[in-house]
């Protein structure tokens, strides 16, 4: 049973009052929730070719300025010239930037695969040149192991061999002696006449020995040590014939020779086995490298697939400037079309009638370039600002730099939406006063205790001198600020290939119909006799706040 409900199953007062206030909740939330749909609504329905006046309160002015694009582009739909004249071009220039940016994406994997090829190259150098050196470093080490065993192995043996050696003439020796004790006890008898023929058996081994020691025995096939066993037997041998001569040291000769041939037979039975390891490995090789050949044939263009990110990164970067080069060769038709939206919406068109063409406009494009310049600094111009701005923060300096900067560029996006319009330029019926960042800095640098320094104001006055040009669009934003920037948010979202080829015509139309009131209102103080722009020494500079 729950807390609110009685014992006889009713709700007490307390229930009631939960439920109460968890419906009032709902219903906050839906009144609040249907309020900001119709200030939407509002805003996005405001449009009116004959009333231009934004409407009332800053969500409807912002979402009227995100509306009025897409009620420009409903106008030029409605007409059947103009429908087929905006569609045909757009299209055909997504098409034309389409292909140009696969071009672009050839040319660019081409070359990258190239200095691929040169980069792997030169690093297969490098990493042979350091292989080779390591092989020269462990070469050298194992020779002179090898060198160093096999001159160990020497010394033993000829150790081993002079001890052999010596133990025969000792041998020998006595074999002598007791033949010379013999021989002094006098003439032999008959029974002596065995030791005749046992000394007549001894001397024709020893001479039947004689050749075999002249002649090495051959070496049988067996182990290494079987056959040096061999060799010191034949030493041996050799030693025991009283006219071994040069017999003995060709068996010696041969003795160390088949010592030292057992120690180098080791490095090329390794060599061998490297060779037959890397022969093993060369078939895996090639089919590892063959295999992803064939999976990269199906679904590539121009090496990438089209199932990854890096096409789409390299498609998306590449139509980025094909767009611009698009663009630059057929802007006139983008004018053409502003100016059927502006007779289409009831505006005086800004350009006069001309016939569109694809050409390179080489005046427009000094001034593009020149307008990027000037964009970028007086971007930049404000960065010391924010940098003096952020030094308090200390730790949280680089986040707040970064939140800051940002906040200026979109202020500046706003500023160059409206200046897209020829009218933001003309001059304001009221008298031009300097932005809201200058204004804020001169009260920082002149009022503020410890900001009040002469560097600071010089840095204010050229501030301000750097930016005069552009004070009439800062003005119209000012005076209009949230449809301006409800555009902006339409102008950025359409920057990217291909929309931008629908929305940029769109774009003048719609700065235009949010400053004809402007305008017109400074026209007419003009025509009754009042001047457009205050006397030059009315009108405020930055540099004569300081």
């Amino acid at each position: 049973m729950a807390d609110s409900d009685t014992r006889h199953g009713g709700s007490s007062p307390e229930g009631k009052v939960h439920k109460h206030t968890e419906q009032g909740f709902a219903g906050q939330g839906e009144a609040r929730a249907r309020e900001f749909w119709g200030e939407v609504s509002a805003g996005a329905r405001h449009f009116s070719p004959k009333d231009r006046k934004p409407p009332e309160g800053r969500l409807r002015q912002f979402f009227y300025g995100m509306s009025l694009p897409f009620h420009i582009g409903g106008a030029l739909l409605g007409d059947p010239v103009a429908r087929k004249q905006y569609i045909r071009v757009g299209a055909l220039q997504s098409i034309a930037a389409l292909a140009l940016a696969l071009s672009f994406m050839t040319s660019g994997t081409e070359a990258a695969e190239s200095a691929s090829k040169r980069e792997s190259r030169a690093e297969a150098r490098a990493k042979a040149a350091q292989i080779q050196k390591v092989a020269e470093a462990l070469a050298d080490q194992h020779v002179k192991k090898e060198a160093a065993a096999a001159t160990r192995r020497a010394k033993e043996v000829e150790a081993q061999t002079i001890q052999r050696l010596q133990e025969i003439d000792a041998q020998v020796a006595r074999r002598k002696q007791a033949e010379a004790q013999h021989a002094g006890e006098g003439p032999p008898s008959a029974p002596e006449v065995q030791p005749e023929n046992t000394r007549t058996g001894e001397a024709e081994g020893v001479a039947g020995a004689t050749p075999d020691a002249q002649k090495p025995s051959p070496i049988p096939a067996d182990t290494p040590e079987a056959r040096l066993e061999q060799r010191i037997r034949d030493v041996e041998a050799a030693a025991q014939g009283a006219d071994a001569g040069t017999s003995l040291a060709k068996a010696i000769t041969a003795l160390v020779m088949e010592a030292t041939k057992d120690l180098e037979s080791e490095a090329p039975a390794y060599s061998a086995k490297e060779r037959t390891d890397a022969a093993a490995d060369a078939p895996h090789t090639a089919e590892d490298t063959q295999a992803p050949a064939h999976e990269k044939s199906t679904w590539t263009v121009n090496g990438f697939s089209v199932w990854g990110l890096a096409f789409w990164a390299a498609l998306f970067a590449a139509l980025q400037l094909a767009q611009w080069v698009v663009i630059a060769l057929s802007r006139d038709y983008h004018d053409a079309i502003s100016r059927k939206a502006s007779l289409l919406t009831g505006l005086e068109p800004e350009d006069e009638e001309f016939p569109p063409r694809v050409r390179l406009n080489m005046v427009w494009l000094r001034k593009k370039l020149k307008r990027r310049w000037r964009s970028f600094l007086l971007l930049m111009v404000g960065v010391p600002a924010l940098v003096l701005i952020t030094l308090p923060f200390m730790c949280a300096s680089r986040i707040v730099f970064t939140a800051l900067f940002t906040a200026w560029g979109a202020w500046w996006w706003v500023v160059f939406t409206a200046a897209k319009s020829a009218r933001a330029w003309e001059p304001s019926a009221g008298p031009t006063r300097p932005p809201w960042f200058l204004r804020v800095w001169t009260v920082l640098t002149t009022r503020v205790p410890g900001f009040r320094w002469g560097a600071l104001q010089r840095y204010g006055a050229s501030w301000g001198r750097r930016t005069e040009e552009v004070f009439a669009p800062i003005s119209s934003t000012e005076r209009h600020p949230w449809v301006f920037a409800g555009l902006a948010v339409v102008r950025f979202l359409g920057s990217f290939p291909p929309m931008k080829f629908f929305v940029r015509p769109l774009i003048p139309v719609a700065s235009a119909h949010l400053l004809e009131e402007d305008v017109a209102a400074a026209r007419k103080a003009l025509a009754a006799g009042a001047n457009a722009s205050p006397p030059e020494a009315e009108m405020p500079r930055p540099a004569d706040a300081w």
